[in-house]
């Protein structure tokens, strides 16, 4: 893989997930156990802390967006757009997410299942070329990641919040981001 901005993609994550970490510590009703994450950005119910939320979540996915894109771009092997074009899918998603956030009602929670869908579809397609890339390790933990993504949404859980399976999810996928900047900075 040709090098591409990778700090635009690592700067995503960590936007994304200090604007959550700011928006859960304005808001003392937020339980782990009995809210989604999207309950931070209902700007009917949370108005003084959902643009927190909300703008975190349009800033991760616009930067998320543009290193998907760049990655497609300058490298538009079979092999890289196999994951990259699902991987912009999913970040123009959470851009979305920001945008219609929970008040915007069932929008909401069609572009959310789509997001947390096509994290695991990204995961998986990577592992199945991570050979032919040359990052048979790297694939290796993609699967993994996959497969916890999938595991975390099917089993049953005794709370009746999704905010830690909506954490997990989006955690793995900001590391698997990571991880791909992180190689790319190397090389």
């Amino acid at each position: 893989m040709r090098r591409v901005h990778p700090y635009i993609g690592m700067a995503g994550s960590v936007i994304g997930y200090a604007m959550i970490a700011i928006a859960i510590s304005a808001s003392p009703w937020f339980s782990w156990f009995n809210n989604a994450l999207s309950d931070l950005g209902n700007t009917s119910l949370h108005y003084s802390t959902a643009w927190i939320f909300d703008l975190g979540l349009a800033l991760a996915g616009t930067l998320s967006t543009i290193f998907a894109v760049l990655l497609s771009r300058e490298n538009p092997s079979w092999k890289c757009l196999l994951w990259s074009v699902p991987l912009t899918v999913s970040a123009v998603d959470l851009t979305f997410i920001g945008i219609f956030n929970e008040s915007f009602g069932s929008i909401h929670g069609v572009v959310s299942v789509i997001f947390f869908f096509m994290i695991a579809l990204t995961l998986f397609l990577f592992s199945y070329v991570s050979f032919p890339l040359g990052m048979p390790r790297l694939g290796a933990v993609s699967l993994t990641f996959g497969v916890i993504s999938c595991a975390i949404w099917i089993a049953h859980f005794p709370w009746k919040g999704v905010a830690i399976q909506e954490t997990t999810t989006s955690a793995l996928a900001a590391i698997f981001i990571f991880l791909i900047a992180w190689k790319m900075l190397r090389k």
